[in-house]
């Protein structure tokens, strides 16, 4: 999978290895084999990599904060009910595939570039 750089580098190194881990995840649904697991690892990195960005975007007053938050509280809302699907594959595929994936990417795409670039001027000065 391909995401977009942003200007704030430890965005992307988030970013990259959270979608080594989505991968990871992908093949064990692919699998049907220690989805429990890995998907609690995928979690796990998910919600730090959000906490990481709204500390930076609280501690430099990000003027488009609640937004961003708001769609990290969206997808994790989504990611606890996703959990209790875990003895699904075809519902995690289709979750993954058709919501998740695209989201991400979108995400990074429009608010994480608008957010790094933001990070980016600011941490310079």
């Amino acid at each position: 999978m391909q995401i977009k750089m942003v200007a704030f580098e430890p965005m992307n190194e988030i970013h990259i290895n959270e979608v080594k881990i989505l991968e990871d995840l992908l093949k064990s649904i692919d699998k049907n084999e220690n989805l429990k697991e890995k998907f609690e690892i995928f979690f796990e990195d998910v919600k730090n990599h959000f906490a990481f960005e709204e500390e930076q975007m609280k501690k430099y007053n990000f003027f488009a904060f609640l937004p961003h938050k708001m769609e990290h509280d969206k997808i994790v809302n989504q990611l606890n009910e996703v959990s209790k699907h875990l003895d699904d594959t075809l519902y995690l595929k289709k979750y993954f595939n058709e919501t998740f994936i695209p989201w991400l990417i979108n995400h990074i795409e429009t608010i994480d570039t608008v957010t790094a670039g933001f990070l980016n001027m600011v941490t310079k000065q």
